[in-house]
């Protein structure tokens, strides 16, 4: 594979493009960094010795690519080549490129298998097709290929949906364009982030995109897999789901006061804080703009600020642990596309070079207009990544100014006041000094109401401007659970928050006192509690959990982003990791269900009018395979290392089901004439998600070991729902009777068959479910982690006479709201 270097006069810009360089080839890629000198007193400059020594680490038959940004940095990488041996010097090449767009476009091209001079040519070229700056009207593009579709999911076009967007276009080597049809918009550069996001594509938009003729069939069926699996989002909305069947508490941007002349805003985080007020100062600081007299230099520092900022990003993500989930991760995903955006960087680089500015001038003043953009946008969730970009712009700020790194420090344990949380202040809290936050605007779909729901902190959002009017040090009373604020509260009011605490801990301390117990009724009855999973990343949070068992582990995360399958060494090694992190505790792999709502964009798939009834899941298994035959080798041979079992995602019929096992078998055979251990005895199960399954369950059962109900697929078959569409949310209801009705059903079948069955939806974790699935039979409840210890807490209330009662009853109900309201009653609410 063609090797790079990297030669900079500075060795954490050298390190910090390699490390964007690792993310963005795809695959590992040789990238050697030879940067800075070793002079502690004066580290900046470049070393003709440590260039070879790169250039020899990274060499192989396919060629070296050298890169270097200025001045001497040039002279010591030629100086270098020079020094090789002749056989050597013939594979080496000089690449006469912009550092940072160069060895990004050459990554990401040696990456894709691209020949030496292809790569060259690529990285090149890296910078000469510039946008002109967002807003101003662009010239429509010739020659090129115009497709229309149209954006389903209800989100549209937001950071997560934007980002994945920019990354699957930035796989294409030709100019592609978006426009957003229905609000007018320009055409932008689908290869930037906030291109796309300034276009405001919301739900049910059109919009066009143009792509070159060579390449325009690729690129449509790659944003068709992306719009057809709703840009890879599981549900509706971007905060955390509300338990199954609870309708989300709308939100409120107005301030309010209530009766008892508290503040009051939105609940983002339950509990109870009292103590001083200590105010953050959040916004985009003046910057005087200086004049410079080496633009090109302060450019290269810009360059250097925004790498700066990508690294301090990853090294909070890798210091926050666990705190933060592997799906919460993505947000600071978008806040690195920001930094990589070819529009805001060329626009600000194009300023400070015309106009002789320091970048700090230029980069404040970008960001801020940008921000406004963001504010005026009609969609609220669109206007909410205006904080996004501030974040951003601050900690760029921060290394172009060298300010403060924590702004949120405080010297006595404090109520944090902002006037807009940001995502990079959430990382920042410690939560042993910080008592609570409260902020003058938000939302829960911001992406800080996101991060900030999972502290265990009170959170209070939107209490309006009458927040920067309470005196600094003021004794106040945050309630996150009500989500107030009382302003110098009396001892009654004093009084009653600590008897509210004290229950709100008392319940919180009682499930944390279960959560590593097993979990039983109130009369000793017993089922397993197991964490549903999706990358590596969660097995701290599953192993802490109190979880038995991984019931599902999703394996899409092995197959998406990525420019290729992974083969099946690299899938076994992931596989085998996992094994080995749970300890002995079993893990389900589920096979990967591949099409609906899942993209893949490099798969050769055909359009499909409605793909959640298409080729997916174990129907594109079957169809394919080589592909299959890979996933089960490596899940067989994990096997060998722990519990392990396999499970089979939209079933339908039981022809499905032998053909399943007869590849199964035959992958078996190969791996014993390769003399590669497995499990002999593995388990073998399927999905109950399709009504046809369900309905045939006495049929199936026999064939497998056990059953796993994946209600949010059932619900919305049963129920014709499509659970991204909002308008049809009243009718995507687990609690409704048809749905129980078929659980009840698959329960029973798979019993009489002597196999146990299980669940994986999202209905497995409701507290209100938990007593009519218990009553119902079921075996194995599969959640989210953080939803165990309340789990197992509910439970240890609930008898089985009662829970059985309860089940029958519900069968015999009409509507949802019925089930959930008879429920209640037994759960004393």
């Amino acid at each position: 594979m063609i090797g790079i270097v990297i030669v900079s006069h500075s060795g954490k810009l050298a390190e910090g493009l390699k490390e964007i360089a690792d993310v963005m080839s795809g695959q590992p890629v040789p990238v050697a960094a030879a940067g800075g000198v070793d002079d502690p007193e004066s580290p900046l400059g470049t070393d003709g010795i440590r260039v070879l020594e790169a250039i020899r680490d990274v060499m192989s038959d396919d060629g070296v690519l050298v890169f270097a940004d200025i001045g001497s940095a040039r002279l010591n990488a030629e100086m270098a080549i020079d020094l090789l041996e002749p056989d050597e010097r013939e594979n080496v090449h000089f690449c006469d490129a912009p550092l940072v767009e160069g060895v990004l476009a050459a990554a990401v091209q040696i990456g894709a298998g691209s020949p030496l001079q292809t790569v060259m040519r690529e990285a090149r070229e890296a910078a000469l097709q510039k946008a002109p700056p967002p807003g101003e009207p662009q010239e429509t593009r010739t020659g090129g290929v115009v497709r229309e579709f149209t954006i389903r999911n209800p989100m549209g076009l937001h950071a997560r949906p934007a980002a994945l967007l920019v990354t699957t276009m930035n796989g294409f080597s030709g100019d592609i364009r978006l426009a957003n049809l229905s609000k007018g918009r320009n055409p932008v550069n689908a290869k930037s982030i906030n291109g796309i996001m300034l276009s405001e594509v919301t739900a049910n938009d059109r919009i066009s995109v143009t792509a070159d003729p060579a390449e325009a069939e690729a690129v449509f069926a790659a944003i068709e897999e992306l719009i057809r699996a709703n840009f890879g989002e599981e549900g509706s909305v971007a905060s955390r789901p509300a338990p199954a069947g609870v309708p989300p508490r709308p939100e409120t941007t107005s301030p309010a006061v209530s009766a008892s002349g508290a503040l009051a805003g939105i609940s983002i985080a339950p509990g109870f804080a009292l103590g001083p007020l200590h105010h953050v100062r959040s916004t985009l600081p003046e910057i005087e703009p200086v004049a410079v007299t080496d633009p090109v230099a302060e450019a290269e520092r810009f360059t250097r600020a925004l790498s700066g900022a990508e690294t301090e990003i990853r090294t909070s993500l890798a210091d926050a642990g666990q705190r933060i989930s592997a799906y919460d991760r993505k947000i600071f995903d978008a806040h690195i596309s920001y930094l990589h955006d070819p529009e805001i960087i060329e626009t600000v680089k194009q300023r400070i070079i015309g106009e002789h500015v320091c970048a700090e001038a230029v980069w404040r003043d970008v960001v801020a207009g940008l921000a406004r953009t963001y504010a005026a946008l009609e969609d609220p969730l669109l206007q909410a990544r205006a904080g996004d970009v501030i974040d951003v712009g601050q900690r760029v700020l921060r290394f172009l100014t060298g300010g403060e790194t924590s702004p949120a420090a405080v010297s006595e344990p404090s109520v944090l006041a902002f006037e807009d949380l940001r995502p990079s202040d959430v990382l920042a809290i410690d939560e042993k000094t910080i008592l609570g936050i409260c902020t003058m605007s938000g939302g829960k779909t911001s992406h800080a109401g996101i991060l900030a729901s999972a502290l265990s902190i009170p959170v209070v959002f939107a209490v309006g401007d009458a927040l920067a009017g309470v005196a600094e040090g003021r004794q106040v009373l945050l309630d996150g659970t009500a989500g107030t604020i009382v302003l110098a509260p009396d001892a009654e009011t004093i009084a009653a928050m600590e008897k509210d605490r004290k229950t709100w801990e008392d319940r919180r301390a009682r499930a944390e006192a279960v959560r590593t117990l097993p979990a039983r009724t109130s009369d000793g009855h017993e089922i397993r509690v197991a964490a549903n999973m999706a990358s590596v990343e969660e097995l701290g949070v599953i192993a802490g959990s109190g979880a038995q068992e991984v019931g599902l582990l999703r394996t899409e995360f092995l197959f998406m982003h990525h420019d290729s399958a992974p083969g099946e060494d690299e899938q076994y090694e992931v596989y085998r990791t996992i094994v080995a992190g749970l300890s002995g505790r079993p893990l389900t792999v589920r096979t990967a269900d591949i099409g609906g709502d899942k993209p893949v964009p490099y798969m050769d798939r055909p359009p499909e009018a409605n793909p959640n009834l298409g080729w997916r899941g174990l129907r594109y298994s079957l169809g394919v395979p080589e592909f299959f035959d890979v996933q089960l080798a490596a899940i067989l041979r994990a096997s060998a290392h722990g519990p392990v079992r396999i499970m089979f995602p939209l079933v339908s019929t039981l022809h499905e089901v032998k053909a399943a096992k007869e590849r199964l078998r035959a992958v078996m055979k190969k791996l014993r004439a390769r003399n590669l251990a497995f499990d002999e005895n593995v388990e073998v199960g399927l999905m109950i998600e399709v009504p046809a399954a369900a309905e045939m369950a006495d049929i199936l059962a026999p064939e497998v070991d056990f059953f796993s109900i994946g209600t949010n697929d059932l619900t919305q078959y049963v129920m014709a729902a499509d659970r991204a569409n909002a308008k049809v949310q009243d009718l995507f209801d687990p609690f409704n009777p048809a749905v129980l009705r078929m659980i009840a059903r698959s329960i029973e079948a798979a019993h009489e068959a002597g196999i146990w069955i299980g669940m994986c939806g999202a209905m497995a974790g409701s507290p209100v479910a938990a007593p009519i699935l218990i009553g119902l039979g079921l075996d194995e409840f599969s959640m989210t982690p953080s939803d165990i210890a309340e789990f197992k807490l509910t439970l240890s209330g609930l008898s089985l006479p009662a829970c059985r009662d309860l089940a029958v009853d519900v069968l015999k109900l009409s509507s949802a709201d019925a089930v959930r309201d008879r429920a209640n009653v037994l759960l004393g609410r």
